[in-house]
């Protein structure tokens, strides 16, 4: 599908706010847009303006305001409601501005109207703000998923994650820069559609005329100290305040600042300064003159070099900085500053420094120089470029070779290439990297058996005993490994880290895993982007276990677009999975259906690894449930467990056991039984047994303890599931109690049960349709705060009556009191209308 190049682009994820203006006005209140440049004022004030003409004003607009004013008279306005219009309204001319601040403080007409943050507003308009004529309107950037919907529209078909990231690191949700993004890029044919999906590489190497001079407008006026500094940041990256370029450009970093284009940010004792527009970064960068962008980096490098270039990363960017502007560090200072760039994630870099060891014709005889490179080669997914390179390695190695190169290319043979037995072998004697590829082979004992006697696999030994089911063995594992790990690498820690996360909050809750997490983000601060990935991976299932899937969709859109080294933790394919699964949760299935497809689409491109293809079915799962394929979705689940158990994945296998109960399938005869003895008390097992057997005082047991675990929305869940059955025995004021306790849970977590899991939960309709016409008259009374002697009084019933006719309402609807009743009657209300 080919989309526009030209036109307007749609009013996306501006709902919310031309819902307050539209309320706003039929109140006789103007609104005041404020918002920076570029988030969509001007956007957002023509729709309102639309929206306004559709119910009937009359609009003017900016020059036209005074010859049309003028012109119609103060009876004229009055028979007809008029809008007047106002882009910057700060820029407007005294004349204009006092005679509409004169018929909107009349109440003649409405004003609609545009400013900066900080504007100078003239005093006519700020008195219309004082006395409630006009009121304020905040206009902020978009969000990740904002800016996933306005590419979806203005497009007109889905686009791959990892392409709407880009727009979004280069945008940060500004509309106007997002425009003439995308804009350029489809002009260029750099955006285009590629399997049913828009893909972007991300920016040319020389923006566009428009681009360059949007990039200026942002910017400002700059003199040439502060020009200077700013082209050193779009090269550099950001930089510490106390380096010797930026203090001698002190009294510029300070305008900038002031000013908003430069933001100063602290990280412990460290003050770094960044441009506040990535994508004016990315501009002045690519715009530079060579001959200025060699000078400024020499400059960069060599006040990098004055620090004595102690800190992590330093010798990687001033090599980096150096390449290509005069004489390189030597070999080995080169290969050390590669081996820097890998710890950093900097594949490219530390491709192009071990080109460059290479290019000199230096030849290494530890191999350790071809390792480097195959490593970068691997973390670009150049699987079959990285073995020919530790092939290389391992040619001149003698037998048996090292860790240091057995490890790296049985992975890559392994997870990059699905060449698990020939990465068996040049595993050799090195267990824990053998305990990876019996686990990428689904032999879950074996992996556990080689991971017990591996050093420093406390990690993959703690995921292999809760898949197993015995997460008093895989907690105690990484207790065991906790006082070493402040000397582990930062991969070692963040794996640690992860999976303590993970099992805590499975085995003891969300309270005690929230410490982990904390020590995670703490880390993912000063740390590379595969830990910034894990730490948003983590919050991200536990804001979901926490019922708050839509919370969880930011960190998983930013996780799943993560395309650094592939590892046996999770794959981009699960990542993209649980997105899907997070946004059916919140409500969106269509795109949720799609990111499902790319994660099938990533499948191809990975290693067979059953755990984790397991994984992503589950997901499918959930995303047909709320699609409304209950049944489906439930034999699904089903055929995972089947699968899971017998792998020996009993964990994973208990999760689809737990979905198809949840779908309306009881486990399959014999299913439950093979699970180890010792997961008898996990809670999900017990709510997988308590909905088979239809137990209301299991279930109730179950709603308790999830509720214990942090988890109130499947606590709330368990609790209707509780009613339903205690209504089912005829045990209708155990169903009153059980219902209200769901209520309370749903209501302290702000979301409902999903429908596919408790049908009809959502205060049912249909249980407000079944009551008699005396029973609504009453019940709609008692909401109004009538007593019920009140109730009898204009009905000219018995207060007995009145009681009587409310306590069989009560049990229908399965509430205990009248501020449910309340919000049952509100729902409810709109249904008999519907039925009517």
């Amino acid at each position: 599908m080919a989309a526009r190049v030209e036109g307007d682009w749609p009013v996306t994820e501006r709902e919310t706010e031309l819902g307050e203006i539209r309320e706003w006005t039929a109140a006789g209140v103007g609104a005041l847009l404020v918002g920076e440049q570029g988030v969509g004022k001007t956007t957002l004030l023509n729709a309102a303006v639309r929206q306004a003409e559709r119910d009937g004003a009359r609009v003017v607009r900016g020059d036209a305001v005074r010859d049309h004013l003028h012109a119609w008279g103060r009876a004229k306005a009055a028979r007809h409601r008029t809008v007047l219009a106002l882009d910057d309204v700060h820029t407007a001319d005294p004349e204009t501005l006092g005679l509409v601040c004169r018929l909107a403080d009349s109440g003649q007409a409405l004003l609609l109207a545009t400013t900066h943050p900080g504007a100078a507003l003239p005093t006519g308009l700020r008195r219309l703000l004082i006395g409630k004529s006009v009121r304020r309107l905040a206009v902020g950037a978009l969000g990740r998923t904002g800016v996933v919907r306005v590419l979806t529209a203005r497009l007109g078909g889905p686009v791959a994650v990892a392409t709407a990231e880009r727009f979004w690191d280069l945008s940060r949700g500004n509309a106007l820069i997002l425009r003439e993004l995308v804009d350029q890029a489809l002009t260029e044919g750099a955006l285009r559609q590629v399997r049913g999906r828009w893909r972007w590489p991300g920016l040319s190497a020389v923006p566009d005329s428009r681009l360059a001079d949007l990039a200026a407008l942002l910017l400002g006026d700059l003199d040439p100290a502060e020009r200077d500094l700013v082209n050193m940041l779009a090269l550099a990256g950001p930089l510490e305040a106390g380096l010797s370029v930026v203090e001698a450009r002190g009294e510029a970093a300070e305008s900038l600042n002031r000013r908003g284009v430069l933001v100063a940010e602290r990280s412990r004792f460290r003050l770094s300064l960044r441009l506040a527009h990535p994508f004016c970064a990315a501009v002045v960068g690519a715009s530079l003159p060579e001959l200025t962008a060699r000078r400024l980096r020499m400059e960069i490098a060599d006040a990098i070099s004055g620090t004595g270039a102690r800190r992590p990363g330093d010798a990687a960017r001033i090599a980096g900085l150096r390449l290509g502007t005069g004489p390189l560090p030597g070999p080995a200072e080169l290969t050390r500053a590669a081996v820097g760039a890998l710890r950093g994630e900097d594949h490219r870099l530390a491709e192009r420094l071990c080109r460059a060891v290479l290019a000199a014709g230096v030849t290494t005889a530890d191999a350790g120089l071809d390792v480097t490179l195959g490593q970068a080669l691997a973390g670009q997914s150049r699987h079959v470029e990285a073995e020919a390179c530790f092939a290389q390695a391992q040619a001149q190695t003698q037998a048996p070779a090292p860790a240091a190169l057995s490890r790296p290319r049985a992975l890559n043979m392994g997870l990059g290439l699905g060449r698990l037995a020939e990465a068996e072998a040049v595993a050799a004697t090195d267990r824990g990297t053998r305990a990876v590829v019996r686990l990428l082979k689904d032999r879950i004992g074996e992996a556990r058996q080689l991971a017990g006697t591996a050093q420093g696999m406390e990690p993959l030994l703690a995921l292999l005993h809760h898949q197993a089911g015995d997460d008093t063995a895989a907690l105690a594992v990484l207790s065991g490994a906790r006082p070493t790990l402040a000397d582990r690498d930062e991969t070692a820690r963040c794996d640690h880290l992860y999976v303590a996360g993970c099992v805590t909050a499975h085995a003891r809750g969300l309270t005690e895993a929230e410490a982990v997490l904390a020590e995670l983000r703490e880390q993912a601060r000063d740390g590379g982007p595969r830990t910034r990935m894990y730490a948003r991976l983590l919050e991200a299932r536990m804001l979901r276990a926490a019922g708050r899937a839509a919370e969880a969709v930011e960190p998983l859109r930013q996780a799943a677009a993560y395309g650094g080294t592939v590892d046996w933790l999770s794959t981009r394919s699960v990542r993209l999975a649980r997105l899907a699964g997070a946004v059916a949760e919140s409500g969106d299935t269509v795109e949720a259906a799609s990111l499902l497809e790319e994660a099938r689409e990533a499948q191809r491109d990975e290693c067979a690894y059953p755990l984790m293809a397991d994984a992503v079915e589950l997901e499918g799962a959930l995303v047909m449930a709320c699609l409304g394929h209950r049944q489906a979705a439930a034999a699904r689940a089903a055929e995972v467990a089947e699968r899971a158990t017998a792998a020996g994945r009993f964990a994973q296998a208990l999760s689809a056991l737990h979905l198809a109960a949840r779908a309306g399938a009881a486990p399959r005869a014999g299913t439950v039984e093979v699970l180890p003895v010792r997961m008898a008390d996990d809670v999900v097992l017990r709510h997988v047994r308590a909905l088979a057997e239809s137990d209301g005082e299991a279930l109730e047991g179950v709603s308790r303890r999830f509720d214990d675990l942090g988890s109130p929305l499947l606590a709330a869940e368990a609790a209707a599931h509780a009613a339903r059955t205690r209504q089912a025995s005829g045990d209708r004021r155990g169903a009153r109690i059980a219902q209200a306790a769901g209520a309370e849970l749903a209501a302290r977590c702000g979301a409902e049960p999903p429908e596919w899991a408790v049908p009809g939960n959502r205060r049912d309709p249909d249980a407000w349709a079944e009551l008699t016409a005396r029973e609504r008259e009453i019940a709609s009374l008692a909401v109004s705060q009538l007593s019920n002697q009140e109730i009898a009084d204009r009905l000219v019933l018995s207060v007995r009556t009145v009681e009587n006719h409310l306590y069989r309402a009560y049990g229908k609807l399965g509430v205990t009191a009248r501020t449910e009743l309340a919000r049952v009657l509100s729902r409810g209300t709109v249904q008999v209308r519907r039925i009517a």
